[in-house]
Parts: C-alpha cells; sequence; structure tokens
C-alpha cells in the first residue's frame, strides 16, 4: 500500500468514526441552524439551497434567497482608461490621434465591431474577448479579462464607436503621409469613454415633474440603445406599409404608401426593401463592406438598385460635410443624424460600407421611408400639391398604426366570437356623444378592471432624443401629457355610465388602468414615468382613488404579451398588475416581463406570414442560381 492510499484509508476511517457512531434516531430528528437564520436539511448539517419560496402578484413562485432585480441592475457601466491602462488619457488624446489616422481605416474599425455586436444572437462576452485578445497587449489584456468576470461591466461601447466614427469624419484625412507615424486607434476609441456622459451640472439629484441633466442623458442614452427584434420590424412594415393601406383604399385620407413613395423619390418601395434587406443580410453573415459585383448580380435593373442607393448611401466626403454642417449647439455626444440618415457609406470603387446594420433596418423598414416622402432626393421634381401628398402619407401611416395597434390588442384579449372585450373608439363614439367629449382609442373590459388605451405615433425630435439642453424634452413629454386628457375623459365617462357602451350595469368596485401606447417607442425609465405621471398629476388627471398609475408601453411590448397569451401566459391586466407591485414598477414594461418574470416571449404567431410578404422583393430579386439544360 502506497502512501497515497494510506492516507485515503484513513480519511475513510475518520469518516465512519464520525457517521457510523451517530444513532438513528438523532440523524432523522434533529435540525440544526448554523448560519444565521438559515436553516438546513432536516438530519444533516448542509444548509438548505432553497430555503423558502415567495409568490409574486402574478402567481411566479421563485425562490426566497433571489433577490428582486432594481433599476440599476438593468445597466451596465464601461470600463474606463484608467481601469483598464492604469492611467487617464489627456483630453485631447483622441483627436491627437485621429488626426494620424486615414478616415477609411477608422470607419472600418469602427463597423466592423458594431456590426460584430449587431449579429442575431451574438454574444457580447465573446465578441469582447475577441477583441481584447486581438487589439490589447498584455498586462491589459489580462487585466481587462479580470475586469470583465463582472458581468456588469462592459468594454465596448457603440456610443463610442459611433463617436470616433463622427470625429474621424471631422478631423481624420483621407490619406497620412509616410514619415508620419499611425495614431493609436484603440486608446483614442478609449479616451472618449472618459468623457462621455460628464457634465459640470448635473442638475437637481430628486426626481419631480423636469428631466433634468441627467434625466436628459438617461432618455438620450435609453433612446440610443433602444431593442427590437429585426423580425418584428419587418413584420410591422408588412402590415403598416403594404397591407393596411391597400385594405383600407378609397377610404378618406388614405393614400397607397408605395405608389406615393416612388411618385415622391423616384425609387420603389419594395427596391427600397429588397437592396436594403440584402445589404442587411450580407452583414449577418459577416461581412460590412460589400462589392459592386454583388449588387450588380441582383435580379434588379441596374437604374432601380441605384435609386435606392441615392436615398441611403452618401460617400466619404459627403459625410464630412453633413457632419460639419451639425449646429454646434445642437451638438451632443447623442447626435448621430448622418449616420441614420445614411447608414450605407460609399468608399472609393464603389464598396458600400455598412457601420451600423440597426441603422440600415431603421432606415428602410421604419419610420423614416416617410423622410424620403417629405424630402426628395436633391434634383428629383417634386410631384404636384408634394406638400398635401406627404401630409397624407404621414397621416395614412399614423393611421395604419393606430389600426394595427387594436389588431394586437383584440389577438391579446381572444376578443372573438360573442365576446366583447375590447371596445374600439367608434364604439366608444357611439357611447358617449356628449358635445366636447375627448375618447380614447381603446377600452379593454377585464374583470373588476378597465384598461383605456390612447395610441400616439408621437416621436421625440432630434433635441430631445440627443440631450440637447433646453426644453425641448419636457415639451415632447407635454405632449404626451396631452394625450392623457382623452384616457382621462373617457375613464370619467365610464365611471359614469359604463352601460350606455356595454349594455350592462357596472359592478361596484370597478377600477381603471390608464395605458398610453406609443407604436413609435418612448424611452420610459424611473425619471421618465416619474415626470409623466407627476406632470398628469399636476393637471388634475387619474386623482381619484380607482384609479392606477398611468402606463407607457411600445408595439413591441404588446406583441411579446401578445406571444404570452398564444402560451397561455399571464394576461395584459396581470402583467401590468404585476409590474406595478414589482420591484421595476417604474421602468418599461418589457424589463418586468424579462427580469422578474424571468420569460422570454417568441414572436406572436402571425408574424410568420408578415414576414413572407415582408421579405418577397428581397427573396425575388436574390441571384438564382444558374440551371444546366440536361443533356441530349
Amino acid at each position: 500500500m502506497n502512501a497515497a492510499e494510506r492516507l485515503a484509508q484513513k480519511i475513510e476511517t475518520l469518516s465512519k468514526m464520525f457517521t457510523d457512531a451517530e444513532p438513528a434516531s438523532l440523524r432523522t430528528g434533529y435540525l440544526a441552524d448554523p448560519s444565521a437564520g438559515r436553516p438546513v436539511l432536516q438530519g444533516s448539517t448542509a444548509t438548505a439551497l432553497v430555503p423558502r419560496w415567495n409568490e409574486h402578484s402574478s402567481g411566479l413562485l421563485v425562490p426566497a434567497t433571489v433577490q428582486p432585480p432594481a433599476p440599476i441592475d438593468l445597466g451596465a457601466a464601461y470600463l474606463t482608461p484608467d481601469e483598464i491602462f492604469g492611467f487617464e488619457l489627456p483630453a485631447d488624446y483622441a483627436v491627437r490621434q485621429l488626426e494620424r489616422l486615414p478616415v477609411e481605416g477608422v470607419i472600418r474599425f469602427c463597423a466592423q465591431v458594431l456590426n460584430a455586436l449587431a449579429l442575431p444572437g451574438g454574444s457580447v462576452e465573446a465578441i469582447e474577448a475577441h477583441f481584447a485578445s486581438q487589439w490589447l497587449d498584455e498586462p491589459v489584456r489580462s487585466r481587462v479579462r479580470n475586469l470583465l468576470r463582472d458581468e456588469s461591466r462592459r468594454l465596448l461601447v457603440p456610443q463610442a464607436f459611433m463617436l470616433l466614427a463622427r470625429m474621424a469624419l471631422e478631423v481624420s484625412p483621407d490619406t497620412v503621409p509616410d514619415d508620419l507615424s499611425d495614431g493609436d486607434i484603440v486608446r483614442a476609441l478609449f479616451s472618449l469613454t472618459q468623457t462621455m456622459g460628464r457634465h459640470p451640472d448635473a442638475g437637481p439629484s430628486v426626481i419631480t415633474d423636469r428631466p433634468g441633466t441627467l434625466g436628459r442623458e438617461l432618455i438620450a442614452n435609453q433612446h440610443f440603445h433602444r431593442s427590437w427584434s429585426v423580425p418584428g420590424v419587418l413584420a410591422r412594415y408588412a402590415r403598416r406599409w403594404l397591407q393596411l393601406p391597400a385594405e383600407h383604399h378609397g377610404e378618406p385620407g388614405i393614400v397607397d404608401l408605395s405608389q406615393t413613395y416612388q411618385d415622391c423619390t423616384g425609387a420603389r418601395l419594395e427596391d427600397l426593401a429588397a437592396v436594403a434587406g440584402y445589404l442587411w443580410l450580407r452583414t449577418t453573415m459577416g461581412p460590412f463592406v460589400i462589392e459592386p459585383s454583388e449588387l450588380a448580380s441582383l435580379a434588379m435593373p441596374a437604374e432601380r438598385v441605384e435609386a435606392v442607393l441615392a436615398l441611403i448611401t452618401n460617400d466619404l466626403p459627403g459625410m464630412r460635410e453633413a457632419v460639419r454642417r451639425g449646429l454646434p449647439d445642437k451638438r451632443t455626444q447623442w447626435s448621430f443624424d448622418p449616420f441614420q440618415q445614411w447608414p450605407v457609406i460609399r468608399l472609393p470603387e464603389a464598396r458600400l460600407l455598412i457601420l451600423d446594420p440597426r441603422n440600415l433596418i431603421s432606415r428602410a423598414f421604419g419610420w423614416l421611408p416617410i423622410w424620403d416622402i417629405e424630402f426628395p432626393p436633391p434634383g428629383r421634381t417634386k410631384p404636384t400639391g408634394h406638400r398635401k401628398t406627404a401630409a397624407r402619407a404621414k397621416q395614412t401611416l399614423r393611421h395604419c398604426s393606430e389600426i394595427y395597434v387594436s389588431e394586437v390588442l383584440h389577438a391579446i384579449t381572444r376578443d372573438e366570437g360573442t365576446t366583447r372585450r375590447v371596445y374600439d373608439d367608434a364604439e366608444l363614439k357611439a357611447a358617449y356623444t356628449a358635445q366636447s367629449q375627448r375618447i380614447a382609442d381603446a377600452a379593454i373590459d377585464y374583470p373588476g378592471t378597465w384598461i383605456v388605451i390612447e395610441v400616439t405615433t408621437t416621436q421625440l425630435r432630434s433635441e430631445a432624443r440627443t440631450a440637447v439642453p433646453g426644453e425641448s424634452q419636457i415639451q415632447d413629454i407635454d405632449k404626451l401629457v396631452d394625450e392623457l386628457d382623452q384616457i382621462d375623459a373617457t375613464i370619467t365617462a365610464l365611471r359614469g355610465d359604463e352601460a350606455a357602451l356595454t349594455g350592462a350595469p357596472a359592478a361596484s368596485d370597478r377600477r381603471f388602468l390608464p395605458l398610453l401606447v406609443l407604436p413609435e417607442g418612448f424611452p420610459v425609465n424611473p425619471i421618465t414615468l416619474t415626470v409623466i405621471r407627476e406632470r398628469a398629476r399636476n393637471r388634475g388627471l387619474f386623482t381619484r382613488q380607482d384609479t392606477d398609475p398611468v402606463e407607457i408601453v411600445d408595439i413591441e411590448e404588446l406583441e411579446m404579451i401578445e406571444a404570452l397569451q398564444e402560451a397561455s401566459g399571464p394576461s395584459l391586466l396581470d402583467i401590468l398588475r404585476s409590474k406595478q407591485s414589482g420591484s421595476l414598477r417604474n421602468a418599461a414594461v418589457r424589463d418586468h416581463i424579462l427580469h422578474v418574470l424571468r420569460v422570454h416571449p417568441d414572436a406572436p404567431a402571425r408574424h410568420g406570414g408578415l414576414l413572407d410578404s415582408a421579405l418577397k422583393p428581397l427573396i425575388n430579386a436574390l441571384p438564382q442560381p444558374h440551371l444546366s439544360s440536361p443533356a441530349s
């Protein structure tokens, strides 16, 4: 028997001395509590891993040891140069480095990372690890890897890459002399994180009815980092831009958006979908620079491809001019309008660079094609009555957005057959006909509670979404509060005579939950939600005890709830009520669903057919394989 075997035998002997001599009655009858109130498993001194369970108001059971997330847990803190390199960098470091780097090289560097971060299903942790191994030397690399063990820390900040690209267009030369040493692009990047978000005047620290400096920054930050699924954007595009205008053709104010787009721009809407869809598809395969021969292989005439590119691309000199043309007093660390208007940059030799695929999807499939209708490309002769046509196109898209929300609400409540749950504005207006009566867009009848809904396509203006100092954000918030007045008036009407709408007497304990739906999104966070609720209260809205605090959702959050309903999950009312009693009561609804309820809904079933419609132009334009003729 060797030494290792003797040691193993001694351990086994000692173990039996401690365990086999224990009386059986003691082994099954005692309960020890050696650790500050945490129970142990019966018959042992092992602490129970899950001693208790708590039941949320939604009915979800979670371990009592699991701490509910707080709003601060939803954010991530980026690493600063002092943490990465061990020292701070001079304030002008980025500019001095960019002056010694060619502009195209900087743009490619930024695009490489932004495209990687936008890959569907990509792992941020894996991308950051790869970046560290590729661009950082020891001992910095190991220091960064250790810091990133904290899951709340981030190395790669999309805002910093966008800022670096914008600064390069301002100061980087087209070429660098051979006798000039190269600039340090990595430290130039990280030097920007040293000053991002720093303001000499932090503003008030107590949240009231105004956002303040910190609030402006949070609104801009959340708007920039807003999350949405590409399939969801494409599905809504098919319904709002293509199908609904055709279904409601002939109704007052409704125009054919596809035809209007072609009349105003000279490009076809389906061609925009095909070309932009192809460029985005290629980025999901890795390349972010597309060779001209690829687009030449599309099953589309070259002039139609070029008509689309004239709208969504700009060359480097043009991008330089657009960036430099921005008003200094309107420029903040969140100002990237040129990259959103022209998400594709033309490089020399007709190559096309996609800086950030998110901007490309928004430009072609979101609200932004309306911009092309309102402002046709230079040199394009505007159609007769252009201003009125553009206004009707915008109104058509707004109306179709409201119809789409109504469709989702009916799907959420499974409002079918003889069961009436959702009352649209037509039914509400028919029931409440008093002069000057303001009416919301919809009301949902749940047992004991009415959810009263107003839909608005109002969006933050450029100054508000980029945190320009001033009154723009509070003015935009006040526009939303104006919409709440219609909800409050409808609640008053329901409270006074519910039977006029339903034909049945109301229960005595009815409650009301105001819900504002913004299809184009809004940055909901503890600051904005508090400001909106305070400003509504100051106007005398929703002050009765039977009315819950107002909630705000976007269309993607409604579709998440629709998917949950398809899987027999909690209802819209259950989710909103559990949110108002949860730890993220002042955050967005999606945060409550993902981080408190801990569910990740799939897309609604009806998205399948809509995706087919949205992708049809792309599929038709893809190069077809050449089939050889059979041998004779």
